[in-house]
């Protein structure tokens, strides 16, 4: 059996309490209308600028090969490595220092030869071999032939001194023997008192066939 003194209390106590007021329901959000890419993207990239893109290099000139110039003398070097100047075989010319030198390949006429001795066939470039090593003379003789060559000259002048080394007319001796050893030299005589006498000599040399395409 239920106490009514209990229950009046419990009904006196809901009277005093202030009911809570209810919470009225959220709105229904309208739904939002669909938006195109050009629309997102420019939402999203709203308040951020542009960057400017870099203006492109006015072309230039195409530059030259750098390597072309080391290609060619290496190609040159080593057409002049190809042709074997023996020491050895030089030495077995030994010549003095006053001594006439004459040399003169098969098939090269005397009145060519003559020529070249009375000095009727200028020489066109020379090269001066005082104060060289043996190795730099030969280097020094190969590239003055080589650039004969190229240019199509047909007679160089080599000085080669008279100085004494060892007791040889050292220069002399290699050069006389260096030059009947390369293919491209038809003869060589000593030269005339003006262009250095005997310490210096002529060279003929063969012409340079015209390249054909």
């Amino acid at each position: 059996m239920k106490d009514p003194l209990l229950n009046q209390l419990r009904k006196q106590l809901r009277e005093t309490i202030p009911a809570r007021p209810s919470t009225p329901p959220a709105p229904a959000r309208p739904a939002e209308p669909e938006v195109d890419d050009a629309t997102l993207f420019a939402r999203a990239t709203r308040g951020t600028r542009p960057i400017q893109a870099d203006t492109p290099a006015p072309a230039t000139a195409k530059r030259p090969d750098p390597n072309a110039r080391l290609r060619r003398a290496a190609a040159e070097a080593e057409e002049r490595e190809s042709i074997p100047l023996s020491d050895a075989a030089a030495l077995m010319y030994e010549t003095t220092p006053e001594s006439t030198l004459s040399y003169a390949r098969n098939g090269v006429q005397q009145r060519v030869l003559h020529k070249l001795k009375q000095g009727q066939m200028p020489w066109q470039t020379a090269v001066d071999l005082h104060g060289c090593t043996a190795d730099q003379a030969r280097e020094a003789v190969l590239a003055l032939l080589q650039e004969a060559r190229q240019a199509s000259l047909q007679v160089v002048k080599v000085v080669h001194g008279k100085g004494i080394i060892k007791e040889q007319a050292l220069l002399k001796t290699f050069v006389n023997g260096w030059l009947r050893q390369v293919p491209e030299v038809l003869a060589f005589v000593s030269a005339l008192p003006r262009d250095g006498g005997t310490g210096a000599i002529y060279v003929l040399l063969k012409r340079k066939r015209p390249e054909t395409e």
